[in-house]
């Protein structure tokens, strides 16, 4: 399976590095030049190179990691994304206890989702793990957030990043009532928000 990845963060990196170990084939493209960072990519593994902006969009899952004020150049640059799975990523967050607000708040995905409406389009958010106190404790699985209005989507990413081995935390739903909340302030208890 290929994954295609457009713009180089901290969290699509990591999960370049990753889909490798899994097997998969990655396809990285920098939108602001793929000379910066043809070093990185050849530590990431063998099955992971550097290509052209429509290299990287050719397969199914298309993760991007791209600047706000790059956003629309970039994305109009792409090919036809119909039918596609696009992982809008963000940057770390950190403070995970404001993470609801902070999405709420920073809602870039739509923009996304507008400017490509053909495509199914997964926000992709990564808290900073917090050490534990013991440095002799290990964590399993690193937790990952992610919000999709597209039911096969949800479930493709969900398979995805389980077999990257991160623990996955469905918001969709916690999204969807703080705008409401936002919307009808009255409509229902605050604290429903943060309720499992």
């Amino acid at each position: 399976m290929k994954i295609g990845i457009v713009g180089i963060g901290t969290l699509t990196l990591e999960l370049a590095r990753r889909a490798s170990l899994a097997g998969f084939e990655i396809i990285i493209n920098n939108p602001r030049g793929n000379s910066l960072i043809e070093s990185t990519v050849e530590r990431l593994g063998t099955n992971v190179k550097v290509g052209t902006i429509l290299e990287a969009t050719v397969p199914q899952i298309v993760l991007i990691f791209i600047p706000k004020d790059d956003l629309e150049t970039v994305l109009k640059s792409m090919p036809d994304m119909a039918g596609k799975t696009v992982v809008h990523t963000s940057s770390l967050i950190f403070n995970p206890k404001s993470l609801l607000s902070g999405i709420a708040n920073a809602m870039t995905y739509k923009t996304t989702a507008s400017l490509l409406p053909k495509a199914h389009v997964v926000k992709l958010l990564n808290p900073i793990k917090l050490e534990p106190s013991d440095p002799t404790l290990k964590y399993d699985k690193d937790e990952i957030f992610f919000i999709s209005d597209h039911l096969e989507s949800k479930f493709t990413i969900k398979a995805l990043l389980k077999r990257l081995n991160f623990t996955t935390i469905d918001l969709s739903g916690r999204v969807q009532l703080q705008q409401s909340l936002e919307n009808y302030p009255t409509a229902v208890p605050k604290s429903t928000i943060y309720k499992n």
